[in-house]
């Protein structure tokens, strides 16, 4: 007579009564299948030979060890022995020639087991299922699931949640609330490695449980723990618990599996769809923004448009008046009026040139920036502003107070800031004033200050609101001079309680910000 043997599995304590010769493996040739992926299909043999038992390995992936030795083609077996196949471990508890030659095993759900459910099962799993199936809110979903579980499984606390990535549990719903989860890592891990739901009678009950600091903190004595398992992947689990032993039995993690089984699609499409809505809301808001960049876009093309109108119905009549005041001018060249036509030929002088700066503020393109020396290049604009200094009788000092002076910019567009911003000075200072001019290290950043600046006074840009009030604040020259040192990613620091653009800072990045 054939000998038999029964082996427990350590994790689930559950029983496999089997009859030699027994296969081993995760696929449907097996005589024992086990769901642990990581058992090869046709993992090891069990086998009567020469009235010895044996286990033989049959080329698995992750080999077989037995009582903690990785055995090389076969081994003896004797009751006691434990068997290590993938992540499942194996106890021989008995060998024998009485024993019944069935394959019995417990504690082990498979997706293809048969559960025979009452009508009051049936009508529950109906009643979650036309419930939910058109909610769409995951938490809403798993709020009404958990109301539903509670009149059949009468659990203490409920978890739902989903792995992550790196293997760690989001949750979704936590019933009571509760800033950590319910669940042991224990449970976790082995619901995680062996893709198994789980029934723990009595989790106190359990070596491999009952010394974890987690087990013991929650309290934990019956449990269901099941999968939530959408195209061969766990996703998810559903965890229920009671502080009573012995509460949930095979029948309540059957029902508790079945339910999971529907509740799985349901769920991930839920959370897809969340994504789906996510995604949706982010899209209509780029969208949104994208049309309002666009907006203000045409607003600023019509504005350029107006200007460039303007500009050319000032610049007619004003050649007209100008050809007409230096006609008259030249023919009463000894007239005492002299000065005066003068003065409108200056005025008008003036106004075609600031027509001039409109035309060319308006065809401004982006820098394009490399590495210049800056002392250099607020030296050649010093010079080139040389007449306005001596007809205020003044003369700008420049010391650099740094060693750090190359940095990022347009050249020729900077030096037309600079250009503009010392036109700009050039109108409102006093006579015979002095100017100081120091380019110094601020931080990370480069400041060029133009003027005495009082150090208890904050500073403010252009267009912050502390400036509204200063008619200075409007000039054509300080306005380009923002634009071209904005587009550099600088920026213009003013005092707002000065009567002018003076003193100012230009403070300037090391790295190009171009925006």
């Amino acid at each position: 007579m054939s000998k038999n043997i029964i082996l427990q599995d350590l994790i689930s304590r559950g029983n496999y009564r089997i009859s030699l010769p027994c296969i081993i493996g995760r696929s449907n040739e097996a005589n024992l299948i086990l769901s642990d992926h990581s058992i090869s299909h046709k993992h090891a043999l069990i086998k009567d030979y020469d009235n010895q038992i044996w286990i033989e390995d049959l080329g698995s992936r992750n080999g077989v060890l037995v009582n903690e030795s990785r055995i090389e083609g076969k081994s003896l077996l004797k009751s006691g022995d434990s068997i290590l196949l993938g992540q499942t471990r194996l106890l021989v508890l008995k060998i024998g020639e009485n024993l019944s030659e069935e394959t019995i095993i417990t504690h082990t759900l498979t997706p293809e087991t048969e559960w025979d459910l009452d009508y009051k099962r049936l009508k529950f799993i109906y009643e979650i299922t036309a419930e939910l199936s058109g909610n769409t809110e995951i938490t809403t979903f798993g709020e009404k699931v958990f109301s539903k579980f509670k009149e059949v499984f009468s659990q203490d606390r409920s978890y739902l949640a989903l792995f992550q990535e790196d293997g760690s549990l989001r949750p979704i719903l936590m019933d009571p609330p509760s800033d950590s989860a319910p669940i042991s890592s224990g449970i976790v891990n082995r619901l995680f490695q062996n893709c198994e739901s789980l029934l723990l009678e009595d989790a106190l009950s359990d070596d491999s449980l009952k010394e974890r600091e987690s087990i013991m903190a929650l309290k934990i004595r019956s449990a269901l723990c099941v999968p939530l398992i959408y195209h061969n992947e766990i996703y998810g689990l559903i965890y229920l618990d009671r502080n009573i032993p012995g509460f949930y039995k095979e029948d309540d993690l059957k029902f508790l599996r079945s339910i999971a089984a529907i509740l799985g699609p349901l769920i991930e499409n839920s959370r897809l769809w969340s994504e789906l809505k996510h995604h949706y809301n982010d899209a209509m808001k780029t969208l949104r923004d994208t049309e309002a960049r666009l907006i203000d876009m045409e607003r600023k093309a019509a504005y350029v448009h107006l200007a460039q109108a303007m500009a050319h119905e000032i610049r007619n009549p004003l050649v007209i008046i100008g050809g007409l005041v230096r006609r008259i001018a030249h023919s009463e060249s000894g007239s005492p009026n002299r000065e005066k036509f003068q003065a409108v030929i200056s005025s008008v002088e003036r106004v075609e040139a600031v027509l001039k700066e409109v035309d060319d503020f308006i065809r401004i393109p982006q820098p394009e920036v490399k590495l210049e020396r800056i002392d250099r290049l607020v030296e050649g604009e010093i010079e080139s502003h040389k007449p306005e200094w001596q007809e205020k009788g003044c003369t700008p000092t420049l010391s650099v107070n740094t060693s750090r002076i190359m940095i990022p910019l347009d050249s020729g567009l900077f030096k037309k800031a600079l250009s503009m911003i010392f036109k700009e000075i050039s109108f409102t200072i006093l006579q015979g004033a002095s100017i100081k001019i120091v380019i110094l290290d601020h931080n990370n950043d480069l400041e060029i200050i133009i003027g005495d600046i009082i150090k208890e006074r904050r500073l403010c840009e252009l267009y912050d609101t502390e400036l509204h009030g200063k008619p200075w604040s409007l000039g054509l020259f300080l306005n380009i001079a923002h634009k071209i040192i904005s587009d550099h990613g600088v920026r213009i620091l003013l005092d707002p309680l000065a009567e002018a653009a003076f003193p100012i800072i230009i403070r300037m990045p090391r790295t190009h910000l171009n925006k």
